[in-house]
């Protein structure tokens, strides 16, 4: 099972029927978010955003996407 980019897959989303590497996993996990948060939106220009982390491992992700999207667009 090989992803669209031509890697070993890791996931089969049954739901799209996407097979998907680590990386493209990952690229598509920020931008289902990115589109979340701007179609609800959810954080808007200069916002402060505080988020609870438990240690487990939701709250670790979202803390890791939440990182990633920060250093591209104008939030805290």
């Amino acid at each position: 099972m090989y992803c669209k980019c031509g890697k070993k897959a890791i996931i089969f989303r049954r739901y799209s029927g996407e097979k998907l590497c680590e990386r493209c996993f990952n690229k598509s996990m920020v931008e289902r978010v990115k589109k979340v948060i701007r179609k609800y939106s959810l954080i808007e220009k200069n916002d402060l955003i505080g988020v609870g982390v438990s240690g487990g491992k939701d709250s670790l992700v979202l803390l890791h996407i939440l990182k990633k999207l920060s250093e591209k667009y104008p939030f805290d």
